[in-house]
């Protein structure tokens, strides 16, 4: 089911910051922009074969912090069913993000209340 962790998700007030922290002083390096008309961009980031995605703040109503680690898998909406079968609790059912960006995302609970993703990404 699960092929890999494909990033960890932090929310933050300051993408452009962020940005230049991570790349800057870590040398990271911008692997994605997904464009967000309403606030700053979502940003991906190589962080050595996983991905270091940076999400607004504004617009996605959460705390500063940690949000989620994503899990790729070939079929989110097959993989979602499966944890269901086996008692997992979905927190928001498989869609796709839209904007032609060819993303599907579920969400998930693992122990502790960790939220939890599942990603795939049509090529």
């Amino acid at each position: 089911m699960v092929e890999k962790i494909h990033k960890i998700a932090i929310v933050t007030d300051d993408i452009e910051g962020a940005v230049e922290f991570y790349t800057q002083k870590m040398g990271l390096t911008v692997v994605e922009r997904f464009e967000n008309e309403d606030d700053e961009d979502y940003v991906f980031l190589d962080a050595g074969g996983i991905l270091l995605e940076l999400m607004p703040q504004k617009s996605m109503g959460a705390d500063v912090g940690f949000h989620h680690i994503s899990f790729d898998v070939d079929n989110v909406e097959d993989s979602s069913k499966e944890l269901k079968d086996k008692g997992v609790r979905i927190t928001k059912e498989p869609f796709d993000v839209g904007g032609g960006t060819g993303i599907t995302l579920g969400f998930f609970e693992g122990p502790n209340n960790l939220n939890l993703q599942l990603f795939h990404r049509e090529k």
